[in-house]
């Protein structure tokens, strides 16, 4: 039962007991009335007190709780769609929370609804920050093979140094060896132009009919 009808159904209480008792008793059950609206008021604020207290708790896990989501929003961008919808949520239960007093049970409901979502929310977290480490050592492993290819492939690129050398020093040789081969080959041109010009001398001399019975002309 709400405050104000407490008070109504006091207030109706004292009006039949005013009625019943007459004046004389008047100020005797107004003294207990208002002793009593007293003590229900004390016990109201004290309650008010108390709920403040547990919004003021409530509304300080929610900064933190948001806060926590916005760093979750910043390391997993993967999951920053559910991150939005969480801290959503958040804010419009603490919208909800400050509406009004009448409202607070179904406020405390939303709150427990949140809390539960964030549980949730940090269950999943966890599960994302296992996945990032996953993914953390596989960048690792990643990282240490790249590591021994380049490693590897400055192996090769000095391996690669040595046999271009090893193949200009080569290509010296046969460019020296190709210009030996010309000078030979222009020998050899040299002396079969000079053998032919003796075969022709040879024949020319053994033509003669003085030279063709000597032994040197047979053949010719």
């Amino acid at each position: 039962m709400s405050a104000i009808g407490r008070r109504i159904n006091l207030g109706l209480v004292v009006f039949v007991a005013l009625s019943m008792v007459g004046t004389g008793g008047t100020t005797v059950l107004y003294q207990d009335s208002a002793s009593d609206l007293r003590s229900q008021n004390q016990e109201l604020r004290q309650q008010n007190a108390e709920l403040r207290e547990n919004l003021d708790d409530t509304r300080n896990d929610l900064e933190s709780t948001q806060t926590r989501v916005d760093e979750l929003e910043d390391q997993l961008e993967t999951r920053s769609e559910d991150v939005d919808q969480v801290a959503t949520n958040l804010n419009q239960t603490e919208e909800q929370l400050n509406a009004t007093e009448s409202q607070l049970a179904e406020t405390r409901q939303s709150l427990r609804d949140s809390e539960d979502r964030v549980e949730e929310l940090e269950g999943t977290v966890d599960g994302l920050q296992d996945e990032r480490d996953t993914l953390q050592n596989e960048v690792d492993d990643l990282e240490s093979t790249i590591d021994d290819l380049e490693s590897e492939n400055e192996d090769l690129e000095d391996e690669r140094a040595e046999l271009e050398d090893q193949v200009s020093d080569l290509q010296d040789d046969i460019d020296s060896l190709e210009s030996r081969i010309s000078t030979l080959e222009d020998d050899i041109e040299d002396l079969e132009n000079q053998n032919q010009e003796l075969r022709d001398d040879i024949e020319t001399l053994c033509s003669q009919p003085e030279n063709q019975e000597k032994a040197t002309c047979e053949g010719y």
